[in-house]
């Protein structure tokens, strides 16, 4: 059979999609705490509901690009949103960019809690000086960057594995205990449009709204996983994509948010722990080298992540401005350095701001403009191509 689930094209778009994931929110365990683990034994398997959403509308992305053979998102979003792409692929246009600005922010807003976590300098000394290596990274380095994004990907599957194996063996007996009480926080992150800062006692309905969110300011990872899956040739191979993303992604999250949720109440009520919750639970393992290398492999993650955002977002402008500029790494640097003030005014409002309001907004954002709208018309126009090839 030719037709395989997985190929070397379906595992490496797996793994773009891990990394992709793996951005400053995950790595800290902020995101996995606030959308997650907060709301009591039954927010650590919300992501089984997340990920299905989130693999389904990849899917329509990759099988669309897959179909008509165009792999940058403003040319297979037209033919996935068909008559009404006039409308609809702009908003991709408008996630990708707020997408980056929100994960930017992010990174440098994380960079500047490391330096005041291990260095006790203060948090705008470490967000400065991100903005610095990235500039440096986005006009000289980004070739380094994206050789070696593969091995820091795999580096940080590796110690992320063993910090859950020695976390989920150490933590098991509290992890047990709460599940078995049926813990359930009662003052969790409400859920509301508005960005209230009220709580509420954790129930199912709110959690499931925090778990839809997430997987709504997922979507502007969309382009670069579909552009991964080129010179794909079988369906079979989307589906495959899906399968494994899903399992690594789903096996990393939920377990994150089962070490974190073992430190529930006190990781969500101690502000330090509540800031970067993974490196917390590291420093609670006892394991000196852990201590070391997380903290390293997180910031290197999010230069990574930050480079690779900020150099996409380059490639998205250069074309439109400075048109009459020759000196080509001049204008690079003027167009980073004026996305990353952007970003790092953004990330002055904190780490929880970004991940508790800018991608909630985002989530509603790609909910009503890129998620509906794909399984409706996306996922249509997908069958009526394979029913046109069958009866040729």
């Amino acid at each position: 059979m030719n037709k395989k689930f997985f190929t070397s094209i379906s595992i490496g778009v797996a793994t773009v999609w891990f990394s992709t994931h793996c951005g400053a929110g995950f790595a800290s365990g902020t995101q996995e705490l606030q959308y997650f683990s907060n709301h009591g034994w039954f927010g650590v398997f919300m992501p089984i509901i997340t990920f299905a959403i989130i693999a389904f509308t990849y899917y329509v992305g990759l099988e669309t690009a897959r179909q008509t053979d165009k792999w940058s998102y403003d040319a297979w979003s037209k033919e996935a949103y068909g008559n009404l792409s006039k409308f609809f692929s702009p908003m991709l246009d408008i996630s990708v960019i707020i997408t980056t600005i929100a994960a930017t922010s992010a990174t440098i807003a994380t960079g500047g809690l490391l330096a005041q976590q291990y260095f006790k300098l203060p948090v705008i000394v470490g967000s400065v000086a991100m903005v610095v290596i990235v500039t440096l990274l986005c006009i000289f380095g980004e070739n380094i960057v994206r050789k070696n994004a593969m091995i820091m990907t795999a580096a940080i599957l590796i110690i992320v594995s063993i910090v859950l194996v020695s976390g989920l063996i150490k933590f098991a007996p509290q992890i047990g205990k709460l599940m078995s009480q049926g813990y359930v926080n009662p003052n969790s992150s409400k859920w509301s449009i508005s960005g209230s800062t009220e709580t509420v006692p954790g129930n199912i309905g709110n959690a499931i709204l925090w778990a839809l969110t997430y997987a709504g300011f997922q979507m502007g990872a969309i382009g670069g996983i579909a552009a991964s899956f080129k010179g794909a040739k079988y369906k079979e191979e989307a589906k495959g994509a899906m399968i494994i993303g899903c399992v690594i992604n789903l096996v990393m999250l939920i377990g994150i948010c089962l070490l974190i949720f073992s430190g529930m109440p006190e990781i969500y009520i101690n502000e330090a722990a509540r800031k970067l919750p993974t490196v917390y639970i590291v420093n609670q393992l006892n394991v000196p080298i852990l201590s070391i290398l997380y903290p390293i492999l997180l910031f290197l993650a999010l230069i990574t992540t930050a480079v690779g955002l900020i150099f996409g977002m380059i490639g998205r402008i250069e074309p439109y401005v400075m048109k009459t500029m020759d000196n080509q790494i001049l204008k690079k640097a003027i167009i980073s350095v004026g996305c990353l003030i952007i970003c790092y005014l953004i990330s002055t409002q904190g780490l929880m701001f970004v991940i508790k309001v800018a991608y909630k907004y985002l989530g509603i954002f790609n909910w009503i403009f890129i998620i509906l709208p794909l399984w409706f018309l996306g996922y249509k126009n997908i069958r009526k191509r394979d029913l046109e090839k069958k009866a040729k």
